[in-house]
């Protein structure tokens, strides 16, 4: 039977290498959709992104779990209907932490006084999130009191190893995920894909044993956890393959549009 929900994460997963949405995928996308499928977008970025993927897909996604699920949006609109912050004071604090631990960690942060992102980080963006890059990303958040986004990386560290080792650095209140970049985000702890998913199914009325889900790194099994259908593509990381049901063809070869192709001929 046909899943009445789909999610599934881009970098990796549902791009290609190269990070386009292939025509392949998308006809797919579309497709599913068009027979009744809620398509969800269950990515680390945050929508703004994501915005040519979104563009791209148009018709063929409705609803995004965004930024490691603490962005909950419709789309292709982007319109909010639940997010996740938390206090600007933590966030700024666990920037004075990270520096305290290794000085060459860089970071970008989003509060409600705006966002500021220190050398190296747009570059480590799948596209350009615009602006000009500063010496010290805390500078200009004076009197801020809600932190949106927090995100660090590394010059020589990659996001496997940041996740590995910043735990201890930042505490138990704090979660350090894989956004999709070689970057991490650093969020409220439960806050991951997982239960941004389930607050959206929440929202629609749909039960997690009706949805498929598509992923490759670790920042997805929150997400598989929730599905009653899990699939992994070929190129996952190792515990993503053993934690789903079924492993596609890789993103190398539109693994995800595969699946969907052969789930509309036998649904």
């Amino acid at each position: 039977m046909l899943p009445r929900l789909i999610a599934t994460d881009l970098d990796g997963t549902l791009l290609s290498p190269s990070g386009e949405l292939t025509a392949r995928t998308v006809a797919a996308l579309r497709a599913v959709a068009a027979v009744g499928v809620t398509v969800v977008f269950a990515s680390g970025r945050p929508p703004f992104i994501a915005t040519r993927e979104i563009e791209a897909a148009g018709h063929g996604v409705h609803y995004g779990v965004m930024a490691n699920g603490t962005v909950i949006c419709s789309l292709p609109d982007g319109h909010t209907l639940h997010s996740v912050s938390f206090d600007a004071p933590v966030a700024i604090a666990a920037v004075t932490a990270l520096r305290a631990h290794d000085p060459a960690i860089g970071v970008a942060l989003a509060t409600d006084r705006g966002f500021t992102a220190e050398a190296g980080f747009r570059e480590r963006m799948p596209i350009d999130p615009g602006g000009d890059s500063v010496s010290d990303a805390l500078v200009g958040h004076d009197g801020a009191t809600v932190a949106i986004k927090l995100l660090a990386f590394h010059p020589t560290r990659n996001a496997h190893d940041l996740i590995a080792q910043l735990p201890a650095v930042l505490g138990p209140d704090l979660v350090v995920a894989h956004m999709g970049a070689d970057a991490v985000e650093i969020a409220p702890a439960g806050a991951d894909k997982g239960r941004g998913l389930q607050w959206l199914l929440h929202h629609l009325g749909i039960d997690g044993a009706d949805v498929l889900v598509f992923g490759d790194e670790i920042n997805d099994l929150p997400m598989f956890a929730v599905a009653g259908r899990r699939v992994a593509v070929a190129n996952a990381h190792p515990s993503v393959r053993d934690a789903a049901d079924e492993v596609t063809a890789s993103n190398a070869d539109d693994g995800v549009a595969q699946y969907l192709e052969h789930l509309l001929a036998h649904p």
